[in-house]
């Protein structure tokens, strides 16, 4: 987990310092499919602007910006700011490629695959609330959480609320409500 602490601070900082203008409302673990490598996925609300401003006008979506806005809030791979400084997560990622023999070996019904894809996911969830803790100094804000991307609305509410104040998970819960 530290090293997973150690990419997400040196991300977030970078991040930040590149980008001191705009307000991050969720800061998300992006994985692929079976956890064999993360990166990060940034949503502020001026990143929420422009790609509501590009579906509108570059690809001729008929919604209103504002309704584009709501449906594009909580889409992690919508953000222009979707998979930004990958290297920093070259060894962790090395790390995570280097456990896929070990899947693979498994059958998707053993429980030691099961038990696998769970230590991971709680592994990521852990790395996030020390990460509250430790850099965002306990701050609620911004939401912080793993997102598969193709994931229901219930397992990201899951992440969400295992990340998450529940002030902010009411947040989330107000402005999903919109898109629905």
């Amino acid at each position: 987990m530290p090293e997973i602490v150690d990419a997400l601070t040196l991300h977030y900082r970078k991040w930040v310092a590149e980008h001191s203008g705009e307000k991050i409302y969720a800061y998300v673990i992006y994985p692929v499919p079976l956890i064999a490598a993360i990166g990060m996925s940034v949503l502020t609300e001026q990143g929420l602007k422009q790609v509501a401003w590009e579906y509108k006008t570059k690809h001729g979506y008929e919604q209103s910006l504002e309704q584009l806005a709501i449906d594009l809030r909580w889409s992690v791979a919508d953000t222009p700011y979707c998979g930004d400084y990958l290297e920093i997560f070259d060894s962790v990622n090395e790390r995570l490629e280097g456990m896929l023999s070990y899947v693979d070996s498994l059958e998707i019904n053993d429980p030691a695959f099961d038990t696998h894809y769970e230590t991971l996911e709680s592994t990521l969830v852990r790395a996030l609330n020390y990460f509250r803790l430790e850099v965002l100094g306990g701050a609620t804000r911004p939401i912080l959480y793993v997102d598969f991307g193709d994931m229901s609305d219930e397992d990201r509410l899951r992440f969400i609320k295992l990340c998450n104040t529940p002030e902010m998970v009411n947040w989330y819960l107000a402005t999903n409500k919109k898109a629905s």
